[in-house]
C-alpha cells in the first residue's frame, strides 16, 4: 500500500491491515488508534504521484519536500511559515536535512525554503495508517498565498470531485514521472470519520504525492485544503486514501506554537 515510508525509508507494511483499514473506511467507519493488526501477509510499502492527471503551473501553494536534491513528498502552504503534509513523510527526518520547494518542477524550483521544524502527528500509527498528518515549520515566509483549511466534511461529500495535486510518479509500476507538479480530479467514494477514499482505475495518487492536497472549493470558488494524501494500492491503479484535514485542525494549530 502507499505509505511514504516508501521514499523516506523503504520498509514493509501489512497488506491485510491496509486493506482492512480501507474496508473499514468504505463501510463508514475509519480505522482508529485502538485497532490492532493480526495478519502477517506483507508487501513492500510505497509512497503515494498523480496518475491520469495533467502537468500544471498553478496551485502555487503546493510544493515539494526535497532531500539531497530529490523530492520525496508534497505539501501545502496554509500560513506564511506552515506547510501541511503527511506524518509518514516526516518520520526520522531532521529539519535541517530537507527543503521545501515551490514551482512546477522540484528539480528547477522557483523558490527553495529552509525548514526550521517538523511535527508529525504524535499518534501516527504506521500499522493502522491512522493520524497520518504532519506540519512543517519553514525558516522564512513562503512567497505564496496560503490555502485555507476546510472546516467540515460529511457523508454528502460522497461522489464529490476533489482536485489532487502532487509531485509524484505517473506510473506506479515503474515509478516514472516524479518531480513535476500534476493535478487530477477524482470523485470521493466514501467518507470516514478521519479519512476519505477514492476509487478510479484510471486516475490516482502515487509515489511522491504523499502529503499532497485534495482541494475543494467554497461557494466563492476559493480553494480549501480538504485532504492530505496518505496511502493506496502498491501500483497506484486501484484506490487511494486521504487524511481529512477538518478532523485535525486542532493539531495543525497546536503544531504551530
Amino acid at each position: 500500500m502507499l505509505n511514504e515510508a516508501k521514499t523516506t525509508r523503504r520498509g514493509t507494511i501489512q497488506l491485510s491491515v491496509a486493506i482492512a483499514a480501507l474496508t473499514a473506511l468504505l463501510s463508514g467507519c475509519a480505522a482508529d488508534e485502538s485497532e490492532t493488526a493480526t495478519s502477517e501477509d506483507e508487501v513492500e510499502s510505497t509512497t503515494t504521484g498523480i496518475v491520469g492527471g495533467q502537468t500544471t503551473t498553478g496551485y502555487a501553494a503546493v510544493g515539494a519536500l526535497v532531500r539531497q536534491g530529490s523530492p520525496f513528498c508534497t505539501g501545502t502552504v496554509v500560513s506564511p511559515r506552515v506547510v501541511v503534509t503527511a506524518a509518514h513523510c516526516l518520520q526520522g527526518i531532521r529539519a535541517s536535512s530537507i527543503r521545501f520547494t515551490l514551482g512546477a518542477s522540484a528539480f528547477a524550483p522557483q523558490a527553495q525554503l529552509g525548514v526550521a521544524r517538523v511535527v508529525p502527528h504524535p499518534q501516527f500509527d504506521t500499522r493502522q495508517l491512522t493520524n497520518d498528518i504532519g506540519v512543517v515549520i519553514l525558516a522564512q515566509d513562503a512567497p505564496v498565498a496560503p490555502i485555507a483549511l476546510n472546516d467540515t466534511m460529511n457523508a454528502s461529500w460522497q461522489g464529490r470531485p476533489l482536485t489532487f495535486v502532487g509531485f509524484g510518479a505517473t506510473n506506479g509500476r515503474t515509478g516514472a514521472g516524479g518531480g513535476t507538479k500534476r493535478a487530477v480530479s477524482i470523485a470521493l467514494s466514501q467518507i470516514g470519520s478521519t479519512q476519505f477514499a477514492y476509487v478510479d482505475r484510471t486516475k490516482n495518487t502515487c509515489f511522491g504525492d504523499s502529503g499532497g492536497p485534495a482541494f475543494a472549493q467554497d461557494a466563492a470558488g476559493n480553494l480549501l485544503l480538504a485532504g492530505v494524501t496518505s496511502y493506496g494500492d502498491q501500483t497506484c491503479t486501484q484506490f487511494g486514501v486521504d487524511t481529512r484535514v477538518d478532523a485535525f485542525k486542532s493539531f495543525i494549530a497546536a503544531a504551530q506554537q
